[in-house]
């Protein structure tokens, strides 16, 4: 591979938590960056990101430059919706790596947001491809999950040859619809010399992490942790920290946008990301309430028990939400994720891409960042 040459990048959802650590990555490796998203990444990842007007906004975009620990990156703000704007940012671009979605947790999973789940995820990443076909870009990097296989089935040691859960049983739009995008991804490998893969992660966890994590440190916090629920082969899950994500990307990325085009078997593949290091979930948190001085919950509730609570509080969500829009403490989706076993191994990632986990499970820099107790 052509490691020393300079490639231009551009990162859908890169104001997200993945897509912003991924350009900063990447720019640490001299490399061109641009961030597209609805919203701005946050200064708590990089206490040395400053923004400022850029330059080169001569074809009419909102484009700032955004200074930071390791050079300049281009923001553009727009929504994968508009593929105009998309026509116009993947121009003379080498790759795309497309992290944006919609609809991953919480109430965001409820049917008064199927629509945007539906619009961002799917008719978001067709017009993704339309414009990497179009303007003859190398390689398109899908941000997959594992709920494109997993639906609330227990799986041990999954891979890649698993099929797609059927996407009628899914009892969320997120999945279903992250499950057609990804298809739509790798069977647009080839066209136009466009070459994809899709790397399905695991949960994302790691300092300054603003969707999962807070919901998590609140309940520590204020003791609700109180039980414990699994299913009969222990709840076993993956993670995945947020340095591993970054890896997995940028090697993915590097190897689609080698112009000397040597990557066989990675073009229309996709690639299970995790620790390689199956646990427990609340076994993973174990540190963190150890931080907050909170005892480690012995006991355990039924999983059946769970379905019916959980799936009540979603019943009476769909009934008030338009009177009084509420957070639901936990959806299906999230219920299967974090109680029934479903872990994967990354071998075909090691073999592929090169990816080597480093710190399984580690949650050390994360308590760091937090502020001290009394």
């Amino acid at each position: 591979m052509n490691s020393h040459l300079s490639y231009k990048f551009l990162i859908t959802g890169g104001g997200g938590y993945i897509g912003f650590h991924i350009g900063l990555r990447l720019l640490q490796l001299q490399h061109e960056v641009t961030l597209f998203d609805t919203n701005y990444p946050s200064k708590k990842w990089d206490p040395n990101v400053r923004y400022s007007h850029s330059a080169n906004a001569s074809d009419g975009n909102n484009r700032e430059d955004i200074s930071c620990s390791y050079g300049t990156m281009t923001f553009v703000k727009g929504d994968v919706r508009d593929v105009t704007l998309l026509m116009q940012l993947t121009q003379h671009m080498t790759c795309v790596i497309h992290t944006a979605s919609y609809g991953m947790s919480g109430r965001e999973q409820m049917p008064p947001y199927f629509d945007k789940v539906e619009e961002v995820n799917v008719q978001g990443t067709r017009n993704v491809i339309e414009a990497c076909a179009h303007n003859h870009v190398r390689g398109l990097v899908y941000t997959s999950t594992y709920n494109v296989v997993f639906g609330g089935d227990a799986i041990i040691n999954g891979d890649e040859s698993l099929p797609y859960f059927p996407l009628h049983r899914h009892v969320d739009h997120y999945s279903r619809t992250k499950s057609i995008a990804e298809q739509l991804v790798l069977t647009s490998n080839g066209r136009h010399d466009l070459q994809t893969c899709a790397l399905r992660l695991a949960g994302v966890i790691g300092p300054g992490e603003s969707r999962h994590l807070p919901r998590v440190l609140d309940a520590i916090r204020k003791g609700l942790v109180r039980f414990n629920y699994y299913d009969s082969h222990g709840g076993m899950v993956d993670f995945i920290g947020i340095e591993n994500v970054v890896q997995g990307h940028v090697k993915a990325a590097l190897k689609l946008s080698d112009p000397d085009r040597d990557i066989p078997g990675i073009g229309g593949q996709a690639f299970f990301l995790s620790d390689g290091c199956p646990i427990n979930n609340l076994e993973y948190f174990k540190p963190l309430m150890e931080y907050y001085g909170q005892p480690f919950p012995t006991a355990k509730l039924p999983m059946w028990f769970m379905y019916v609570l959980v799936f009540l509080v979603n019943f009476v969500y769909s009934a008030v939400y338009r009177f009084f829009d509420f957070t639901p403490f936990l959806t299906p989706t999230e219920l299967y994720k974090t109680g029934i076993t479903h872990y994967f191994s990354v071998d075909k990632a090691r073999k592929r891409l090169n990816y080597h986990p480093v710190r399984p499970n580690d949650l050390s820099e994360i308590i760091s960042s937090l502020p001290k107790t009394s």
